[in-house]
């Protein structure tokens, strides 16, 4: 069974075992990342994954996700979790074949959540490890 994430128009295509392991790795993430101030965001994360997510239910960022803060906060998350996928932090990493697919749907589904944001704030930009070492190699003196 098949489910997606969407927003608007686009969507991320998953698996349910891929959409629960998706979800399960960025709230792994998002425990290192969180500061207390958005503890309350990664509960409420739980809450779906354990009450509302079920096969074939997948996400609908603007009915699941209506609060700006949250979806800030998603999509830094669901970037830096493609990173830890890449870097083989999370996943078992005895085998490669599920890494390019993982990677892509946590990085796709990233911009999915940036899409939202920019709904409201058009030039808003995820502050993410990945693009604070590209700002530091791209602006650093010669």
């Amino acid at each position: 069974m098949a489910c997606q994430i969407t927003f608007k128009d686009r969507h991320v295509q998953l698996n349910n075992a891929q959409f629960s392991r998706l979800i399960d790795w960025a709230i792994e993430v998002a425990e290192r990342a969180a500061s207390d101030n958005d503890q309350l965001i990664v509960d409420r994360m739980k809450q779906l994954r354990n009450e509302c997510f079920w096969p074939g239910r997948g996400i609908d960022i603007e009915e699941d996700f209506p609060e700006l803060p949250e979806l800030k906060f998603w999509c830094r998350i669901f970037y830096e979790t493609s990173r830890e996928i890449f870097c083989r932090t999370i996943g078992n990493h005895d085998y490669l074949f599920w890494q390019a697919q993982a990677i892509h749907q946590a990085y796709s589904t990233g911009q999915l959540f940036e899409y939202a944001v920019r709904d409201t704030e058009p030039r808003w930009s995820a502050d993410t490890i990945d693009r604070r070492e590209f700002d530091k190699v791209v602006n650093r003196p010669n």
